[in-house]
């Protein structure tokens, strides 16, 4: 479009133009302007350049005003717009006319021309009188939605196939490309929908295969396209000129034209034609890219790391490898791998393609096993990484394009490099981006400032160096090891005495939420931090001087793993804390004395009673002499020495001390405090378990009734007071009432704490005995198998609470007459008993009791008689003569 105007045009009004209006219409309709601009200088006529610039263009718009503008130069009887228009009249092309109209407003500048009106209105005159359909506009406005309205009206040459032979520079594809048939479907589904298809990694990661699916899709589907061209767009200034080259290569332009020309003919053709597809790769700005890109029939691919695609089109993420296909890319290119230790080696690579890649050219050549692979990556990442290996598709090594990503980003935004460090130094999972408002100095002002930190935000995700929602950020773990490696010395500002690993456990230090103990409100906090809490605690990370924050780290962590029921991972970090305070305070510190309750506590848990025991009356013995007999402190570790002296069978000796702890916790606390309550729930276990049941259930009552009044009906500890009570109800007989305590207590487990965690299964291991006791036998076995099961996965084969299962399960199949399955089932919950709990415990003693009925029913009357000698001499020796079991 060549627009002709005299200059004030140009600048009038403020703040938009009618030449800038008529420019924005141009672009709109999916056309270019040709003005004096597009030329260089040099040796010719004024009137040798108007027609140069009208010859190189396909449509004349002409904007006339109330200015008649400068006169030619040798030419003075005319201007440059009069002489313009008759060029094009004369050469015959399309000329669109607009006037402005009387009603115009503007500055004096707009409307009055003192020295060459009466020419000015003489011209508009003539135009009125040439035969043109004239278009009046008084504003800027309307002549954009006029301008635009007439160039979509025009005739445009219409083919719809490219000339003959296929036009493409699209690079070599990877023969070894796997996998990506899902996405590459998807693509192709996006494409055909209408609309330009956007490729790209959703996280902006490098190295996950934008590029690589790109040309595969363009070489699986050449059939379809008779043009099919790559445009490297990294640099937003090139793309341009990537486009005239395309222009000329379709005939459309030459060498000399300049590239708005081009372009627009270049559009022009795309616009009237089928079967074409570009692709822009590595694509960054949608705001320069959009303006260039073209509209009709064929597909556009745009393949970038900034995820802010979609009102161009359907964004299709492009992610890392699932686990498949990265095993069989390391397989392919090395035999010799076991899927074992291709499996380590994608999980230590995150399933990167082109980490994943890297490693498979690597091993298949150097002959290095898995080990010696991994060992390399642990120690040195950046070196593994930095190594490009011959016959890689991609320019450079993973290293190298991600140190480029990390200097540009140092130069730009400093602020945003250094949250990207940090989180480079937790886990590779979502970290909350509220733990980042715990940072200090000028970082941690920017992290508390909105709008501050969603620049930062914003810079990572626009660069796909992150992944940011709008409640976590998160770095993959091949750059992360990158970007740990170059800044394992590095000091940081604003923080004294820190280097990057000591910066990060001080701000989980400061970000950890509240106690988790049987603090249901905070789990899905800590669920969050887990990972991370444990990744700035690893061994070879730690700063020896912050033992104190990583003890506390670790007990912590510890502590939410217990209370959810996942005391086996818990263990570790209980046994770490307490050799580091140990190692740096000795054994009467109170950190080491703290950290010994809670080892203890979870030796207890997983049944090392023996061990725990003596760890308790160590600690009991060492807060006395501290802290003094009435401290809380030592109150707690009386009370944990008497559930372990229970769990050992001392009951008396365990009552004695529930009791005592009980009143001095009453006396110092209060008969409300948790802890008192805590106390109660215990001192009420014994007495049931010494036979005291009415007594026991009143304690239980009251404990349940205070319970519920401080801590709320759905607390762990009120359910557990809940439970005990229910246990007490059914000894004592009332069956319904225990029932319909322990439905309503595990539904409340269930949905307070999961179905797998320990305690649901212990209210749904003693449901099944209300439910068999009052005669719902099938009802009850579906439960016991389903609850054994659980816990055979959750605690193990051969853990009390797992044999406490198998023995029920076993009494109920024997009550619904499968003898022989009931009676394999004793078998071995007795051989585990014995082995675990030894010949005379009780419980091994019932399994015995069991095993003999069993025998009895399948006809075995002589072995059942041994069985039950033996078992009756145990529990004389053991229980007395008295006691229930002895009797039974």
């Amino acid at each position: 479009m060549f627009l002709s105007h005299t200059s004030e045009l140009g600048e009038l009004p403020k703040p938009r133009s009618f030449v800038a209006a008529a420019k924005d219409a141009v672009a709109a309709a999916g056309d270019a302007v040709v003005d004096m601009s597009s030329f260089t200088a040099r040796d010719a006529t004024p009137e040798q350049l108007d027609r140069e610039m009208l010859a190189d263009a396909d449509v004349y718009v002409l904007i006339a005003g109330f200015r008649y503008g400068m006169p030619v130069r040798g030419r003075p009887e005319v201007s440059y717009t009069e002489q313009e228009f008759q060029i094009a009249t004369d050469a015959g092309m399309e000329r669109l006319v607009f006037i402005l109209a009387e009603d115009t407003e503007g500055p004096p500048a707009l409307i009055r021309d003192l020295q060459y009106g009466p020419r000015q209105e003489a011209f508009r005159q003539r135009l009125h009188d040439s035969g043109l359909a004239i278009t009046k506009v008084s504003s800027p406005g309307q002549l954009e939605a006029k301008l635009q309205l007439a160039l979509t009206k025009l005739d445009r040459p219409q083919q719809k196939s490219m000339p003959a032979g296929r036009i493409s520079n699209i690079p070599a594809r990877s023969v070894t490309f796997t996998g990506r048939d899902e996405l590459l479907t998807g693509l192709r589904a996006a494409l055909c929908s209408g609309r330009p298809a956007v490729v790209q990694a959703l996280n902006g990661m490098g190295g996950v295969g934008k590029t690589t699916t790109a040309i595969e899709y363009a070489h699986r589907h050449a059939e379809d396209y008779d043009l099919a061209w790559w445009v490297p767009s990294e640099d937003p200034t090139l793309v341009a000129g990537h486009l005239a080259a395309l222009a000329q290569a379709m005939t459309l332009a030459t060498g000399q034209d300049p590239p708005d020309v081009a372009l627009a003919r270049l559009r022009g053709a795309l616009q009237s034609r089928e079967r074409w597809l570009l692709v822009f790769d590595n694509a960054e700005d949608p705001a320069a890219l959009r303006p260039l890109l073209p509209g009709g029939d064929g597909h556009v691919i745009i393949t970038s790391r900034d995820p802010d695609w979609d009102d161009i089109g359907a964004a299709l993420p492009v992610r890392e490898f699932t686990r498949a296909e990265s095993v069989k890319l390391l397989q392919s290119r090395c035999p010799r791998l076991t899927e074992l230790d291709a499996d380590r080696i994608a999980e230590a690579l995150g399933d990167l393609p082109l980490a994943v890649d890297q490693a498979a050219r690597l091993l298949a050549t150097t002959g290095w096993t898995a080990d010696t692979y991994l060992d390399l990556h642990t120690q040195r990442a950046h070196d593994l990484l930095a190594r490009h290996e011959k016959g890689s598709s991609y320019p450079v090594s993973l290293a190298a394009a991600w140190t480029v990503s990390f200097d540009q980003l140092a130069r730009e935004n400093p602020a945003a490099l250094n949250t990207l460090t940090l989180v480079a130094w937790l886990a590779p999972e979502p970290v909350p981006l509220t733990l980042l408002t715990h940072q200090t100095g000028d970082a941690g002002v920017a992290a508390r400032d909105p709008l501050a930190f969603a620049e930062i935000t914003t810079a990572l995700r626009s660069r796909g160096l992150a992944e940011v929602t709008t409640t976590t950020i998160q770095l993959h773990r091949v750059p992360a090891a990158l970007l740990r490696a170059h800044t394992r010395h590095d000091v940081v500002a604003d923080a004294q005495d820190a280097t990057w690993p000591a910066t990060a456990v001080r701000l989980l230090h400061a970000g950890l939420p509240d106690s988790p103990w049987n603090n249901p409100a905070s789990w899905p906090q800590w669920q969050a931090l887990l990972p991370h809490l444990l990744t700035v605690c690893e061994p070879e990370r730690v700063p020896l001087r912050l033992t104190a924050e990583i003890r506390y780290l670790l007990n912590y962590a510890g502590l939410y793993l217990q209370t959810r029921g996942d005391t086996g991972a818990a263990l570790p970090l209980h046994e770490r804390a307490y050799k580091l305070v140990k190692d740096a305070h000795g054994d009467d510190h109170l950190d080491t004395l703290d950290s010994a309750n809670n080892l203890a506590m979870a030796l207890s848990m997983l049944n090392e009673q023996q061990r725990a025991r003596e760890l308790n009356e160590d600690t009991l013995a060492r807060y006395k002499r501290v802290r003094g007999e009435d401290h809380p402190d030592t109150l707690t570790s009386a009370h944990n020495l008497a559930a372990k002296l229970s769990l050992l069978g001392e009951h008396e000796r365990s009552r004695e001390l529930n009791e005592d702890t009980l009143a001095r916790r009453k006396q110092i606390l209060g008969d409300d405090h948790p802890d008192t309550l805590n106390s109660a729930n215990n001192l009420a276990i014994e007495l049931g378990t010494l036979g005291e049941h009415q007594r026991a259930r009143e304690l239980n009552e009251d404990t349940l009734a205070r319970y519920k009044r401080v801590r709320g009906e759905d607390h762990p500890d009120t359910l557990t007071s809940a439970y005990n009570l229910a246990a007490k109800l059914s000894l004592l007989g009332e069956q319904q009432q225990a029932l319909e305590l322990n439905e309503d207590t595990f539904a409340r487990r269930k949905q307070i704490l999961g179905d797998d965690h320990p305690d649901t299964l212990n209210s749904a291991n003693n449901l099944a005995a209300d439910l068999s006791e009052l005669g719902e036998h099938q009802r009850s076995r579906e439960l016991n198998e389903d609850t054994l099961t659980r816990r055979k996965q959750i605690l193990g084969d051969n853990h009390p609470h797992t044999l406490n299962s198998a023995h029920n399960l076993a009494i109920e199949l024997g009550t619904l007459g499968e003898h022989q399955q009931a009676r394999e089932l004793n078998e071995d919950t007795l051989a585990r008993r014995k082995r675990v709990l030894g010949e005379d415990h009780p419980h091994t003693l019932n399994s015995a009791n069991n095993l003999a009925a069993n025998l009895n029913q399948l006809g075995d009357h002589r072995r059942a008689r041994e069985l039950d000698k033996d078992t009756l001499a145990r529990s004389e020796r053991i229980l007395g003569d008295n006691d229930p079991g002895t009797l039974a």
